[in-house]
């Protein structure tokens, strides 16, 4: 009895525990770490784990199919090199990339914005007003896009954010003597403008973030506006201090981060939009950058907020992890997540902390054994 009892025991045990996700950062010095996550209430700074001598990286995680790669890409401005470079890496091992036969993203410079598909069949990058598709298989270009203005008016366009998000791409275009405008192609790429549908925005907009089913929401200096349904955008969220960041909550609501300054002086404010009502989870003081990422199957975002990276249990607005800039060696300016999922739902970095599925059935079948030895 206390045999199958303690069996029992450890096969609940190895269901219910099951490994968080955890945060990739880059600092100003090129320095690639670790935010590690120890269970639901506690996260450990892993520091250091790949340098780059690079002056302006970029990076970036996606699914390719079968499971989660953290990329991160060397941006050049040299036009006449054969373009940036994209390392990957996996999340078990972030101290040197994974060796591919062709990393080149010929023809691209100076990346701006990235996003992975849903399905892990491409990730897609922007540099400039065009867009570029690769396959995650082996980084071959599949298809492409170039972003030309309907007016004849004198216009520079760049396209500033990337997102994915039910199978759809969405592209935040960011217009000189025009407004700002949002693009959304049906997952794949197309030249012919009739192909997609687009919505102007009313104000100078900084990113844009999916939040679920059609909503996307575009944030600036005054506040938050949101797409539902098919419509254009409307103002969710008026504030009287810039917006610098977004993503979705665990629900219908969001995070958000607001940024004023005064006299050289940076407050930056981490928030919670729920049920109508406006939370402030963190203020800080020190620093200037703002940054947002979002783990939905672990419940956790990743914030850098000023010159702080805060990691944020959805569940209930814990702050579970603050790493400022003098632990973390130099200031935060990149984040990704290392735990992402795409719409088969395969994953091998963790589990649900339900029993469900297999792990129901062997749950039953020890209860079943426990019974009949009774």
């Amino acid at each position: 009895m206390r045999k199958i009892s303690a069996g029992l025991i450890l096969v609940m045990m190895m269901l219910c525990t099951c490994a968080q996700a955890d945060i990739v950062y880059m600092t100003d010095d090129g320095d690639m770490g670790l935010v590690k996550l120890n269970g639901a209430l506690s996260s450990d700074l892993y520091g250091t784990q790949y340098t780059t001598s690079w002056s302006n990286p970029f990076l970036g995680s996606y699914w390719n199919g079968s499971s989660t790669r953290i990329i991160l890409v060397d941006r050049t401005t040299d036009t006449a090199a054969s373009g940036d470079t994209a390392y990957t890496f996996s999340p078990s091992d972030l101290t040197r990339p994974i060796e591919t036969s062709r990393r080149v993203l010929a023809g691209m410079y100076s990346t701006q914005a990235f996003a992975g598909s849903d399905n892990g069949r491409a990730v897609f990058f922007a540099s400039g007003n065009s867009i570029r598709e690769y396959s995650t298989e082996d980084f071959s270009l599949t298809r492409s896009y170039t972003y030309k203005p309907k007016t004849s008016e004198d216009i520079d366009s760049e396209i500033a954010c990337l997102i994915t998000g039910s199978n759809v791409i969405y592209a935040l275009v960011q217009q000189t003597n025009s407004c700002d405008v949002v693009l959304e192609f049906d997952g794949q790429l197309r030249d012919d403008v009739s192909s997609f549908r687009n919505w102007p925005l009313s104000h100078d907009t900084e990113g844009i973030a999916w939040l679920e089913g059609t909503r996307v929401a575009a944030w600036h200096d005054y506040g938050i506006d949101m797409r539902v349904n098919t419509g254009g955008f409307v103002r969710m969220l008026s504030t009287d201090v810039p917006v610098r960041a977004v993503c979705r909550d665990s629900g219908n609501g969001y995070y958000f981060i607001e940024q004023s300054e005064s006299e050289g002086i940076y407050t930056t404010e981490l928030k919670h939009y729920s049920s109508g009502k406006v939370s402030t989870l963190y203020t800080n003081t020190e620093g200037q950058m703002c940054r947002l990422v979002r783990d939905g199957d672990n419940g956790i975002i990743g914030a850098i907020a000023g010159d702080v990276i805060l990691v944020c249990r959805m569940e209930d607005d814990i702050l579970i992890g603050e790493y400022d800039g003098e632990m973390l060696g130099s200031f935060p300016v990149q984040l990704a997540v290392s735990h992402v999922t795409g719409s088969s739902k395969k994953d091998n970095s963790g589990c649900s902390l339900t029993l469900s599925g297999m792990g129901m059935m062997i749950f039953l079948a020890g209860v079943c054994a426990l019974r009949k030895r009774q």
